[in-house]
């Protein structure tokens, strides 16, 4: 391979390969870009009198998250669980809540046992204005946007645990709870998804194995080209030297016309002939 043909190689690998990396890297990063969650958080302030207080109690935070399908919207009304203990999961729609007749009401209910989509249901088919679930299973802060599709005409949001167990606990002491649900926060997260994880493995790897494939390729070329250079270096002096011995050889006497002072000097070691010198005779072409 001559040495122009191997920086060409060279260049066009080393192209190809930066080409390959910019088109994978903007790739991921539109597959990156994607892969994004968009959910609002949701203020929650409720209202309650306790017996021995001369005016009622107020609390609010922004401790709820509203569900995948659930309407960004405010909502009002008096807290409700089921009537019974075992219903509190409210999978079954049968179950009975403990609603004002007549007025707004929140349906509350704990997390588990059934889907997200069930328990709404169930309470919106009851006439609830909203639905509030609370974590179970956790004693921090985490909610998660609840995905409830088919069920996307009433607001669902997810509290914390704690904020879940102290209203169970106000309602348990017959308290009348009242709840008003705001909008919060927009929040936009982005994260890479399993999927691109993936897809830049496979491309970091296959950009490895082409990058490796092209090295074995030059430096096996290269080990050609030198072998191929050192085989003609040999073959040229083999050539030479054959040549040489065929050349006729001739040993000066005295009184042959080279020992002349006026005849041309050795062309080789720019000398005069002698006799008893051994030269060899070029031809003429």
């Amino acid at each position: 391979m001559a040495p122009g043909l191997a920086r060409a190689c060279r260049s066009l690998a080393l192209s190809t390969w930066l080409l390959s990396f910019c088109f994978v890297h903007l790739l991921c990063l539109d597959l990156t870009a994607a892969e994004r969650e968009e959910w609002y958080t949701a203020f929650v302030n409720i209202t309650y009198r306790e017996p021995a207080a001369a005016a009622p109690r107020s609390e609010k935070s922004e401790c709820g998250r509203y569900g995948e399908h659930s309407p960004k919207q405010d909502a009002r009304g008096q807290v409700a669980m089921a009537l019974a203990a075992h219903e509190r999961p409210a999978c079954d729609p049968a179950t009975r809540f403990a609603a004002p007749p007549g007025a707004s009401w929140i349906a509350l209910i704990p997390r588990g046992n059934c889907t997200y989509r069930d328990k709404i249901r169930n309470a919106f088919l009851q006439n609830a204005s909203a639905v509030v679930i609370f974590n179970v299973g956790s004693n921090t802060n985490d909610t998660i946007t609840m995905p409830h599709a088919g069920v996307e005409d009433i607001v669902a949001i997810m509290i914390p645990e704690p904020k879940g167990r102290e209203l169970v606990s106000l309602l348990e002491r017959n308290l009348t709870v009242t709840m008003y649900i705001s909008i919060g926060t927009r929040n936009l997260q982005k994260y890479v998804s399993r999927t691109s994880v993936v897809f830049v493995s496979i491309s970091f790897i296959v950009l490895m194995i082409i990058s490796l494939a092209w090295l074995v390729f030059y430096y096996i070329q290269r080990f050609r080209y030198a072998n191929a250079r050192d085989r003609n270096q040999r073959r040229l002096g083999d050539a030479a030297k054959k040549a040489i011995s065929k050349l006729q050889v001739r040993t000066i006497k005295k009184g042959d016309k080279e020992t002349e002072p006026d005849f041309d000097n050795c062309a080789v070691c720019i000398e005069g002939y002698k006799p008893n010198d051994v030269v060899r005779i070029l031809p003429c072409r």
